[in-house]
């Protein structure tokens, strides 16, 4: 683009014309009429549009649809129906927002997912089956409880049980009871599926990466028991008489004693207790902080 430079432009300016002043009018030229053209045209097919003779709102049409396609749509509840931001005659030409914002529910994305038996077509959050660290009493209008409930086949809760499928977590009820603690899901009827019970279970960045016992990989939301790392302790003799102890081991008494034989002699008395090397517990834990289960929707 650029300013009329024509004869009798002034200062780049249209002026008319003036007898008094002996000014002729500013004249219009080829290279500018040109130049507007091609400015308007070049933002109407831009915008993906085809140039029509027969229409003079293409401009404004032009302008909203390119101010749509760089700004989220937001809504205050998620739309039953794909969001239609730019109508036309053609339905390729059409144009739908593949991502709104919906309140209290964040950032959604348009998902189309299909499996035997079901299917879900609507807006998902991105973050849809995270675990989530559940910081409020009750939870937040984007969480569910992980606590293996069951919840029904509508919105805004199918979009999970279609996660579950594109991860290859949904698992029978039998597999689904000797895994609690598992990231898995139950599609349990026609009406309803079940969520994972994520309770009291550690969250471990081991997916794809070999255990340590097996070597083998580990599968996206599997469950592994709970464990102690090996303790060790020494037991220490000079002539078949226990005289030093170390580790979880401590000698606890000495003396002469009779034997079942009937015959007597020396002893040692000694005891295992692991408190003696290590922090102990009724279970088996890392230092932690209590937060409620959650599974982002």
């Amino acid at each position: 683009m650029f300013r009329i430079d024509g004869p009798g432009h002034l200062n780049n300016m249209w002026v008319e014309e003036d007898p008094a002043l002996n000014r002729p009018p500013t004249q219009f030229t080829a290279d500018f009429m040109n130049a507007m053209q091609e400015e308007i045209a070049g933002a109407i097919e831009g915008a993906g549009m085809q140039l029509s003779k027969a229409d003079s709102g293409q401009l404004l049409a032009a302008v909203q649809k390119l101010a749509m396609l760089t700004s989220v749509p937001r809504f205050a509840a998620i739309p039953a129906q794909r969001v239609l931001l730019i109508n036309a005659a053609n339905e390729a030409d059409k144009v739908y927002a593949d991502e709104i914002y919906v309140k209290d529910l964040g950032e959604m994305i348009w998902t189309e997912t299909a499996w035997a038996g079901g299917s879900f077509q609507g807006y998902r959050s991105p973050q849809c089956g995270r675990p989530v660290f559940g910081h409020t009493l009750t939870p937040l209008a984007r969480e569910v409880d992980g606590v293996g409930g069951l919840l029904p086949k509508t919105a805004p809760y199918l979009g999970l049980l279609a996660y579950a499928y594109e991860n290859g977590l949904v698992v029978s009820q039998a597999t689904w009871t000797a895994n609690i603690g598992a990231h898995y899901f139950v599609d349990v009827d026609a009406n309803t599926f079940r969520v994972p019970d994520i309770r009291q279970q550690f969250a471990s960045f081991r997916a794809g990466a070999p255990d340590p016992d097996t070597a083998n990989a580990r599968t996206l939301g599997s469950r592994q028991l709970d464990a102690l790392q090996n303790i060790t302790g020494a037991l220490g003799s000079v002539l078949n008489i226990q005289t030093s102890a170390s580790g979880v081991f401590a000698l606890a008494a000495s003396g002469t004693g009779a034997y079942a034989t009937g015959n007597t002699g020396d002893f040692n008395q000694f005891t295992f207790n692991a408190a003696r090397v290590a922090r102990t517990s009724t279970e088996t834990r890392a230092a932690n902080v209590a937060y409620y289960s959650r599974i982002h929707i």
